[in-house]
């Protein structure tokens, strides 16, 4: 529950707890400016989740590193990580296809056409498209681990994992000609540990403009302005402990006004404001 206190806050995340009392006129601010905010959190989930994905994949050869999973759980692993990122690499992709749909004033039809237009993302879009009738055929794994000098024994190895993917063993029955064609284009085989490198690396400057083209259209520069004269506060304070949202409580009342979203989607939007 909401701690009981009577005026207008910042609301932390778990405990609901007070992080800081502000004003009324900061409080109404900042309730439009969240407001601004709701409609792109289910996006930036999204964005998430691929993010989490990139970092599991890259992680593996970590885990193997500091022996805490072997070998063979690594290669267990590669290939349903390799296809769970293809997919919800697209996903972020199509949902910004819809958002597009619903908010065409945010203006990123040309960012998500340039993206498109990237070879690797061709690629993304054709091993999608093979995903949803079949396995796609990874029989190229292979690991490679280097060894330093490094004093302390779990920094001494370093392994990298490449994986290509067998074009020659690929059906392409029932894919369009386009798919078939980009295919051709690969030869026999396809790294797709570069492929997904320099995927992840394009959907992150993609997605940083997305965010900003959004913000820059609807937030309002009295709101910017309200944002930038609190930045030692949310970079002190209010990102550091998770805030939520803000709430009002009145006296001998239950709290109205109340507008909660996920810490990390506000704390990005936030930072997309106080880093221009």
């Amino acid at each position: 529950m909401i701690k009981i206190f009577e005026g207008y806050a910042f609301v932390q995340v778990n405990t609901f707890g007070i992080i800081q009392q502000i004003d009324e006129e900061k409080f109404g601010n900042y309730n439009k400016l969240l407001r601004v905010f709701l409609p792109i959190q289910n996006l930036y989930l999204v964005y998430r989740n691929v993010n989490l994905q990139f970092s599991l994949l890259r992680d593996l050869t970590t885990q193997y590193d500091t022996v805490k999973i072997d070998s063979n759980t690594v290669f267990n692993l590669t290939e349903s990580s390799i296809t769970a990122y293809i997919l919800m690499h697209r996903m972020f992709v199509d949902n910004c296809k819809s958002f597009q749909r619903n908010y065409k004033n945010a203006n990123i039809s040309d960012l998500i056409i340039d993206l498109q237009n990237k070879n690797t993302e061709k690629n993304m879009k054709v091993l999608r498209d093979y995903a949803m009738h079949t396995s796609i055929p990874m029989s190229g794994v292979k690991m490679h681990t280097d060894m330093s000098n490094e004093a302390d024994p779990k920094q001494r190895f370093h392994s990298t994992l490449r994986v290509k993917i067998n074009a020659d063993e690929m059906d392409t029955h029932g894919l369009s000609r386009q798919d078939r064609e980009r295919i051709n284009e690969w030869g026999h085989e396809l790294d797709i540990t570069a492929e997904i490198k320099t995927a992840w690396n394009n959907l992150k400057d993609f997605a940083k403009k997305v965010f900003k083209n959004y913000l820059d259209t609807y937030v309002d520069e009295n709101l910017r302005k309200v944002v930038i004269s609190d930045k030692k506060l949310w970079r002190d304070r209010l990102i550091p402990l998770k805030t939520i949202g803000i709430t009002y409580q009145p006296k001998n009342s239950i709290p109205r006004d109340t507008v909660f979203m996920d810490y990390d989607a506000l704390a990005y939007c936030i930072n997309c404001i106080l880093d221009e």
